[in-house]
């Protein structure tokens, strides 16, 4: 059920005002950083955590450079 809040997440992004696409990043990445943290925990694998924690480093930091992108141009 959480993966599938990440499709309408994406699909803002995709599509959309430039402020829809800032929110959509901003929901799709602890979205997926979730999903990520619960197959780690179901399937018992810790490469997932791995991942999980990368996703959100570069969520956060890709939130932060569109919305500096955004800035400038509004």
């Amino acid at each position: 059920m959480l993966a599938a809040a990440v499709l309408p997440a994406l699909l803002v992004t995709l599509r959309g005002t430039p402020i829809d696409r800032l929110t959509g990043l901003i929901v799709a990445g602890p979205a997926a950083t979730l999903v990520l943290v619960l197959l780690a925990a179901g399937y018992g694998r810790p490469a997932y955590l791995d991942a999980a924690f990368v996703v959100v480093l570069l969520s956060f930091a890709g939130s932060l450079v569109y919305a500096r992108f955004l800035g400038r141009t509004l």
